[in-house]
Order: structure tokens, then sequence, then C-alpha cells
């Protein structure tokens, strides 16, 4: 069975919240779950036949617990050993065609916001599908749907993909849209020196700027569609991190530049990772504009209408 979300469970630290998150986003995209738990283990020390039996052994009960609590999902477990977690990751999602994987914060970080560990961390920075980062605490959370999605837009075309993502998965869970731009405070330097422009010209220009980016992919939200642009002003992160406590989820692209069909994470991502009230989805670059399939092919409605 084709499994398109992968879920990094650890149950030591925060494994409720991947569960939580992993349900979340598994009745929204209408996938089975993979909870894989990876074992950091030194292969020269034992042979892997026992390694996998001391694991089956551990994870007995935990894998139970898992089960009994996603069986309505049809969830499928895995203990794997690996002194990588991250890359153990990766290649079950390669070998499932996974879409996703979700991970938990690092246990280190303030309950209630996202700190990627070194596992994150590490799939933030190559990836090949999607990442989702839990929250600190978001397991207890009573909230179990997606009704306010984020999308932190600044008109590339990784914003555009974060967008239609979050239009496919509002269209799917009856969410509300919010699309955000930042308009940094300048930092041109001499670029004021012998014009007329003062510092408050500047920043005018530049929210104009990011509301005129904001108003063109807002007309690409489908009519009936609840849905806000806002435009904020400050240091990105920052401004996007404040915010986020308001919504379910925030969709960010990878940094513009850098491997196709991978995840990069760009400062702002990067800083915004590390203290997001909220759910964080990470998309990689260069697979498209919908890279969880979740738009509706509306030109194919119409031929068949």
């Amino acid at each position: 069975m084709k499994r398109e979300i992968i879920l990094g469970f650890d149950p030591e630290h925060g494994g409720q919240d991947v569960l939580r998150l992993g349900r979340v986003l598994s009745e929204v995209l209408g996938s089975n779950p993979r909870v894989v738990t990876v074992v950091p283990w030194p292969h020269y020390l034992v042979g892997m036949v026992d390694v996998e039996q001391e694991m089956a052994t551990a994870m007995e009960e935990p894998f139970g617990r898992v089960t009994a609590g996603l069986h309505d999902l049809g969830v499928a477990t895995e203990a794997i050993a690996s002194r990588t977690p991250a890359l153990a990751l990766q290649e079950v999602a390669d070998r499932d065609g996974a879409k996703v994987i979700v991970v938990g914060s690092c246990h280190h970080g303030p309950v209630g916001r996202t700190l990627a560990g070194s596992v994150g961390e590490s799939l933030l920075h190559g990836a090949s599908c999607s990442v989702a980062i839990a929250p600190h605490g978001y397991g207890e959370r009573d909230q179990d749907r997606l009704q306010r999605i984020a999308v932190a837009f600044d008109g590339s075309s990784e914003s555009w993909a974060a967008l239609e993502t979050a239009i496919g998965l509002a269209e799917r869970c009856h969410a509300t849209i919010t699309a955000i731009a930042v308009a940094d405070y300048p930092t041109y330097g001499f670029a004021t020196v012998g014009t007329s422009l003062t510092i408050g010209a500047f920043r005018d220009a530049e929210r104009a700027d990011k509301q005129c980016v904001l108003d063109l992919a807002t007309s690409r939200i489908p009519a009936g569609r609840e849905h806000e642009s806002r435009v904020l002003t400050g240091e990105p992160a920052r401004e996007l991190r404040d915010a986020s406590g308001e919504f379910d989820l925030m969709i960010a692209g990878s940094r513009s530049w850098g491997p196709l069909k991978r995840t990069l994470l760009g400062s702002t991502t990067r800083k915004l990772i590390r203290s997001c009230a909220c759910p964080v989805l990470v998309l990689p670059r260069g697979v498209g504009v919908d890279p969880l399939g979740v738009r509706v092919d509306t030109r194919a409605e119409r031929v068949g209408a």
C-alpha cells in the first residue's frame, strides 16, 4: 500500500506531537501513514538480525499504542536501525513515494513553539518531499482540524507553490486562507543620498509593492473561499512568528535557489521553524505548484461537464 505520509516517531521525545499532526494531515490528504522509529545503532557492534530482534521487542509496546490510536487510518509501523536518522527517514519516504515527512520539535524548545532538532534540520536541508514540523506540546492541544491556514508569500515561484498548496488544503477541510507578506525595513544604505526619498517613503513603497504582490496572489484563490491578505512591516521571521499563534498551519516554500526537488532553508524559514506557534509545512522547490497533489483540476472538471 502506498504511504504518502511518513511520521518520524520518537516514543520518548515529542512522539505524541508527531502523531497528532500526522493524523490531521493524513485525514486531509486521505492517506495511510507509516510511523517510523529510527534507533541510532552502530552496525559494527552486533549483527543486523540481532538488532532487528532487539528493536522489535523494544518497540512492541509503543507501536501497539500507535496502532491502537491510528487504527482507523490503516497505519503501518516500522523500526529501523541507522546511524543517520534523517537519511533513514528520507530513504523510507523515497521508497514509499511519500509526499510529506512529519517530525517533532526539539524537546528542549519552549512548549507551544516549533524548534527543529538535528533530524528536522537535516531533513529541511535536503529532503525530496515536503517536511512538516509539529510544535512542542502539539499533542496536548484540543485542536485537531485545519481551520486557519497561513501562507508566507513573497511572489517567488516557491511561494506560489505554497499558495496553491494552501488552496488545495483549504478546499478539502473548508479552512480560511491568509496570505502574509512582510515589508522589511529599508536597508538601502546610501540609496537615499542624492534623492528626494526619505526612509519613510522607501518604507511606504515597500509596503505598496508587497500589497500588489498579495493582490495578485489572492486573485488566484477561488471565489467563495474565505481569505484575507496582510502586509506586515519588520523583520520577516519575527513578524511571521508573532502572527503564527492565530493559525493552525503555516506553509512556506524553500529558498528560491539550490538543488531542484529538495528542501533548502532560507534565513527566514530557518528562524521561523525555531519559534512558530503552529505547525510549519516546508515545501521542496522545483516539484511543481502542487507538491502534495491537493488541488482540484478545474480544467478537467469543465471538460467533463
